[in-house]
């Protein structure tokens, strides 16, 4: 190991162990001092930054689960998950991707469900927004499919497109953090409800789906046909409404630009 990687080792293992007298020691003694500071005190402010430049990173990318915690529980999970969870990218931009895990499975976190998926939401919507750019199905390409082609007509999914399925109003929550207004309080949801978040253009949305609406998506997901949706839905309607509503459902997934391409499969 070169001397420059080794200095490198020393640094970083105070920074992320900085309790560690034998580690402090070691770092303290490539350190240069002056009149202003000595060694310890130059290599606190490094230890100091990292957490909270990571802190800083926490709280704009989960803007509802901080307020939904309160600005102290919130720094306290946040070092939690600092402390437990040392940066492995070098763009911090995914530096919450393993939040919600943490608080699942860490004490007193994990008894919150709502923290867990307020940190599931609002990290679906960073993915949504930083997903790759894929070209989007127009109304008008899917009324241009021939008549004896829209059994066997599928849909390939937008890269956005996320799901989630929430048992508590943590959506209402972030909604009004977004919008700056009257926050509601937290509220247990009579029934999980899913949900889907995707970017249209360049703004990340999201909504409820209702339940046929929900199997719906997943049928499609899954690569089926249009007719294979319509008996799909025949669970929720009446078999002479079905082929109605689902096609209703593909203009409303198009021009909500849900749909990246149209795809007929083999009959």
């Amino acid at each position: 190991m070169s001397a420059l990687a080794e200095l490198q080792r020393r640094l970083q293992t105070h920074v992320l162990r900085p309790e560690s007298a034998a580690v402090a020691a070691a770092a303290r003694a490539a350190v240069v001092e002056s009149a202003g500071a000595d060694g310890a005190q130059r290599l606190g402010i490094y230890t100091h930054a990292y957490r909270a430049r990571l802190l800083e990173v926490l709280g704009n990318d989960f803007p509802g689960l901080r307020q939904l915690a309160g600005a102290e529980d919130f720094e306290r999970l946040g070092r939690g998950y600092v402390e437990a969870t040392p940066s492995p990218y070098y763009n911090v931009r995914w530096y919450g991707s393993a939040l919600a895990n943490y608080l699942r499975n860490t004490l007193p976190w994990s008894r919150r469900e709502a923290f867990v998926q307020m940190a599931e939401l609002e990290w679906s919507m960073g993915l949504a927004f930083d997903a790759a750019d894929e070209p989007v199905v127009e109304v008008a390409d899917a009324a241009a499919v021939a008549p004896q082609d829209w059994p066997r007509l599928g849909l390939r999914l937008h890269a956005s497109l996320q799901r989630r399925t929430l048992d508590w109003n943590v959506h209402a929550i972030r909604r009004a953090v977004d919008h700056d207004e009257a926050v509601p309080e937290l509220q247990a949801l009579d029934a999980p409800q899913a949900f889907v978040v995707w970017r249209k253009e360049s703004s990340v949305r999201y909504r409820r789906l209702e339940d046929d609406e929900s199997a719906a998506l997943d049928v499609i997901a899954q690569g089926s046909t249009f007719t294979q949706l319509c008996e799909r839905l025949c669970d929720w309607h009446a078999i002479d409404a079905v082929a109605q509503r689902a096609a209703g459902l593909f203009r409303l997934w198009i021009e909500d630009q849900w749909v990246s391409a149209l795809e007929l499969h083999d009959a």
